[in-house]
């Protein structure tokens, strides 16, 4: 995770945000941009179109390790710069979900790229058939007979292992009980005490 500065290079205003991991500080400020045409009120974005993006010079300020580091990495950038945060601005308009965010592939249009429709229809050999593609699932096997073997005998192995501790187990515990009832024996029988 990461903490960035905006710095609006007209007014000195600093604004502080935060990306995940992977995304760099450009990145996130690309996704504002992209955002922009939304019109999500927010200070940043009224600035944002007034000012525009080439206004703005972007700059890492910290990278943090946890959520809390993260926080005071946020903190002190805030305090730093004497700048606003940009925590809990949306890059998408509420209610929007994730499906109808894609972007739908274009289709191919005749003439461009693609065969013309009365080609495809006319001949015989150009209809194709789509086989459906069958998802890949993982069956155990490694692909290589050796690793097989070895991984069989490894199996055979702790079985055997498992089978020979709970064996000496039971011997141990059929020995307990021998000494058990020999010092009950040893003892005598109350019986003909009484």
């Amino acid at each position: 995770m990461i903490v960035f500065t905006l710095t609006n290079e007209v007014t000195d205003d600093v604004w502080v945000g935060t990306a995940r991991e992977g995304v760099s500080p450009e990145a996130r400020f690309k996704q504002f941009q992209d955002a922009l045409p939304l019109g999500i009120d927010h200070p940043f974005y009224r600035e944002l179109k007034v000012f525009g993006p080439d206004c703005y010079s972007v700059s890492l300020f910290a990278v943090a390790e946890d959520r809390q580091e993260l926080q005071e990495q946020v903190e002190e950038a805030l305090d730093t710069y004497n700048a606003k945060s940009l925590a809990g601005i949306t890059t998408v308009l509420p209610g929007a979900t994730k499906a109808s965010l894609s972007k739908p592939k274009p289709k191919p249009r005749p003439g461009v790229g693609a065969a013309p429709v009365s080609a495809v229809t006319a001949s015989p050999k150009a209809k194709r058939t789509v086989k459906p593609v069958k998802e890949k699932i993982a069956t155990g096997r490694t692909g290589s007979a050796a690793r097989e073997r070895a991984i069989k005998a490894g199996i055979e192995a702790e079985k055997a292992a498992m089978a020979a501790a709970k064996a000496k187990r039971a011997i141990d515990e059929a020995d307990e009980m021998k000494r058990i009832l020999a010092s009950l024996d040893s003892r005598g029988s109350t019986l003909s005490r009484r």
